[in-house]
């Protein structure tokens, strides 16, 4: 049965329609023909992927060059579009437009921006909560576990990291650096209180210190003391796992996560009762 005229917000709704059980089964042209789009794959210059709609079908053109994984997420991004701004006749999205969605800070920005809630459209389609979310419960909170996910999915690895830290069981975050700047920026987990955000750079005593300066370091989390990453009461007494590495850019992407909960639960407890949220009930991740 053909999805005509009916839309589907809700990627998941949409997956569940089709019967699909396995992150295998994810197969966005046969999904798109579905919706009535059909993705091909052919050269753009400017931009990453593009869709073009008239009525009730749209043509989604990615571009063939890019990654595996981009291309992935670029065509799920397009067809994003088409389901949540019909109204519109198209559009040409480029990997920084797609890239500047990721970051942008407040949930209720992202509703309002149609690059941003196209972002959230794909993750849900390609890493849907009823397949990710069981698979992340049981995962570390490292770039490892995180990579590891990728191949499941077929997602960028950040896309895949964003979407561990929303559905993992520890408390963490995920943050970009840049070299001799403030943060590019940072998502934290449900978990988290919304009023803890990280310093503007890491401290000297982080991985990602070293890495940002262009020192090598050996791969995998190492422990590092809260205050080189955020500013709490008493840090010297608490640890935070910290996963960092170098991008090709130079910029660095940083895992971390909280074993002992006890300070993050101590520091909203301290907070004035209106502030008492969880990032959660904010939406930052």
């Amino acid at each position: 049965m053909a999805l005509g005229h009916q839309l589907w917000p809700k990627p998941e709704d949409l997956l569940r329609q089709l019967g699909i059980t396995d992150a295998r089964e994810i197969e966005l042209e046969a999904i798109a023909q579905y919706c009535g789009a059909t993705i091909v794959y052919e050269p753009l210059h400017g931009c990453e992927a593009r869709l073009l709609a008239h009525r009730d079908r749209a043509i989604i053109t990615v571009d063939p060059d890019s990654h595996h994984h981009r291309k992935r997420f670029s065509a799920a991004h397009e067809l994003g579009h088409w389901m949540l701004d019909r109204h519109q006749a198209g559009f040409a999205c480029t990997q920084a437009m797609m890239a500047k969605s990721w970051s942008t800070a407040l949930d209720r920005q992202r509703q309002v921006d149609p690059e941003a809630r196209a972002n959230r459209w794909a993750a849900d389609l390609l890493m849907p909560e009823y397949l990710f979310g069981p698979l992340a419960e049981d995962s570390a909170i490292t770039l490892d576990a995180a990579r590891d996910l990728t191949r499941i999915f077929g997602t960028s690895l950040i896309a895949t990291a964003l979407r561990l830290i929303r559905f993992g069981s520890a408390s963490s975050m995920l943050i970009w650096s840049r070299p001799g700047q403030r943060y590019k920026w940072f998502r934290s987990s449900p978990r988290f209180p919304a009023a803890l955000w990280p310093r503007p750079e890491p401290g000297p005593e982080t991985v990602a210190y070293r890495l940002l300066r262009g020192f090598k370091e050996k791969r995998g989390p190492a422990l590092v003391k809260w205050d080189q990453w955020v500013d709490l009461p008493n840090p010297w007494q608490s640890f935070v796992r910290e996963d960092s590495m170098r991008m090709r850019n130079g910029e660095v992407l940083t895992l971390l996560e909280w074993d002992d909960e006890t300070p993050l639960d101590d520091f909203l407890n301290q907070q004035p009762l209106g502030r008492r949220h969880l990032v959660g009930e904010r939406g930052r991740a």
